[in-house]
């Protein structure tokens, strides 16, 4: 009978893999990221495949491609040989959204790729600047109302996750704040830190430096619980926007084409980090969640949330730059 990739989780590794695959990897490996260094993907990445370089015992390489939101990244994965060694690592945004906004695209998320592991599923923080006279995201929202199109919020562009999450708090919070895209979440954040923007809504992973320093003010997360590592801060149904609730998955993904023998080494891997050395601890101090979870289940969440969050951009109008 043909080992399948389920069969190989019970089996010694070194005796089920075919012979190509015993020799992976023999060189460095590319992980891309298709936003700048200091992003809420990159941020998270890093930690992560630190450790995958470690029991790999290759190097384990971030290569940040950042534009189109994320897609010249992806473009560029697809594209490449299905080896091992070029991988993608994205949110849901990338990898269940952006045909949504992006319709007319060069590659296929369903077709031309092939899930390796899910790495993290959690909230986005919403902040605003130290010196913001709304301590709350209610005070925010009266505020809001009280003077509809004055409040800006800043996001990493157009029909990235924090936009998204963003439309929706608006609906619910029934609010006019005008959205300003960047390139990237970190020229944002510095922005929000300059008081240029008033508002923004990202991974904590990104705001957690300036959070700490005293410099931005986390005063909710998307999340339907609270985080363990901002207990005092309130989930944004807590402040009175149920429905506004919004949790975002990241997962490394490989060209589509890539032998299954080989995506079990790396899904092998990344499950040892995850559940043999201190990247849950990292992950959950970074303001999310750890949620490895195999290849097949991320395949599975890309087909789903595709339909889910393509029927939300359009009953929106939502439009990327």
């Amino acid at each position: 009978m043909r080992a399948t990739r389920r069969g190989l989780l019970t089996a010694p590794l070194a005796l089920s893999l075919p012979a190509f695959a015993q020799g992976f990897p023999a060189r460095p490996i590319r992980v891309v990221v298709g936003f700048p260094a200091g992003g809420g993907v990159d941020t998270l990445a890093r930690p992560i495949m630190a450790r995958l370089q470690d029991r790999l015992g290759q190097p384990v390489v971030i290569d940040n491609r950042a534009g189109n939101n994320g897609n010249i990244a992806m473009d560029h994965v697809a594209k490449s040989a299905p080896d091992g060694y070029t991988l993608f690592i994205g949110n849901v945004g990338n990898l269940a959204i952006t045909h949504a906004l992006f319709p007319n695209l060069p590659f296929d998320t369903t077709r031309d790729f092939a899930g390796v592991a899910q790495t993290t599923l959690g909230p986005l923080a919403v902040a605003v600047p130290a010196d913001f006279p709304a301590r709350t995201l209610a005070e925010l929202v009266e505020m809001a109302r009280a003077r509809p199109g004055t409040l800006n919020m800043a996001s990493g562009g157009s029909g990235g996750v924090p936009h998204l999450a963003f439309e929706q708090f608006k609906r619910t919070a029934r609010v006019d704040i005008v959205h300003v895209p960047y390139r990237g979440s970190a020229p944002a954040l510095q922005d929000l830190l300059g008081g240029r923007v008033q508002m923004m809504i990202d991974g904590y992973g990104l705001m957690r430096g300036a959070h700490e320093a005293g410099r931005i003010r986390v005063i909710a997360m998307t999340s339907h619980q609270r985080h363990p590592q901002l207990p005092d801060v309130q989930t944004i149904g807590e402040a009175g926007f149920r429905g506004a609730e919004f949790e975002s998955w990241q997962a490394v993904v490989a060209p589509k084409a890539t032998p299954e023998p080989i995506r079990q080494v790396l899904e092998d891997g990344l499950r040892h980090v995850f559940t043999n050395t201190d990247i849950p601890q990292v992950v959950t101090s970074l303001g999310t969640f750890p949620a490895f979870a195999p290849g097949a289940v991320v395949d599975a969440s890309i087909i789903r949330d595709r339909r889910h969050w393509t029927d939300i951009v359009r009953e929106g109008g939502i439009q990327a730059d």
